[in-house]
């Protein structure tokens, strides 16, 4: 049986920051195959993206957005980070199980045996501390469900007259932010937590049909989030010694996400 330092649930940004932190006795662990998820699938608002930056990464992944015109204020573009972020984590793959599930988790000894089930079957690792990184808490769903308080979920909208738009719709659900160019627009509805993808997809495109008239020509949905965005109550949480629930969208941008699992990693 492998022994971890940590076994992190969640590959999000903060987690990528760990595992470019060089920590190698850690083990990434999630169900999809995303990486940053949480900020480049649910489209959802960034800020503060010129806050300061700790990590020599993380101001190398800001030049590198910013010479290439992503960081525009409120229009900064979160997804343009994607590519530059999994080019830098090439050398740290073997710290990754993707379409991996977290099948069980027993206490033993002074840590965790935990039991990873994948395409290749089942397999069991021992990690002397546990951080879960998913909004709904993947090793504690109970809490997970407790602790959302909301969702959203958001499209992207081609729109010529995005401005105009803005300015003279006023929906009755939903809402809209300038998108990363001139002609493009995010626009927000709030869904159910709990409720199926379909139903959180009608609601949005109910909402989205709504509009007024004049604004139905060459105005269209380019794309609809993959995930929804939710809103918890808590962002921290321990569960027991050595078992931690770490919000990894709780941080106003990704690059601050990343940053922060830097500098946790070389603790």
């Amino acid at each position: 049986m492998v022994t971890y330092d940590t076994l992190v649930i969640g590959a999000g940004c903060w987690s990528a920051g760990v595992a470019l932190s060089g920590r190698s006795s850690t083990l990434i662990v999630d169900r999809g195959a995303i990486v940053g998820a949480e900020y480049f699938d649910t489209f959802r608002s960034t800020s503060n993206w010129k806050s300061e930056l700790h990590s020599a990464e993380a101001r190398e992944f800001f030049r590198t957005l910013d010479d290439r015109g992503g960081i525009n204020g409120e229009r900064s573009d979160a997804a343009m980070l994607a590519p530059f972020l999994y080019k830098a984590l090439l050398p740290y793959t073997a710290q990754f199980r993707l379409w991996t599930e977290i099948a069980a988790i027993r206490p033993e000894g002074n840590g965790f045996t935990v039991t990873l089930f994948d395409a290749d079957g089942s397999e069991e690792i021992h990690a002397e501390r546990i951080i879960d990184t998913t909004p709904e808490c993947r090793s504690n769903p109970a809490f997970g469900r407790a602790n959302c308080k909301a969702a959203s979920l958001t499209a992207v909208a081609i729109a010529p007259n995005a401005a105009e738009m803005m300015a003279l719709w006023h929906p009755v659900v939903g809402s809209m932010r300038p998108g990363r160019t001139d002609d493009e627009l995010f626009f927000t509805v709030p869904v159910e937590p709990g409720e199926s993808w379909p139903a959180s997809r009608e609601k949005l495109l109910r909402a989205w049909n709504s509009r007024r008239e004049i604004f139905f020509k060459l105005n269209k949905i380019a794309m609809i989030a993959r995930q929804r965005a939710l809103e918890l109550e808590s962002d921290e949480q321990s569960f027991a010694p050595n078992h931690w629930f770490l919000n990894s969208a709780r941080f106003a941008n990704p690059l601050l996400a990343i940053d922060a699992g830097i500098r946790f990693g070389r603790k």
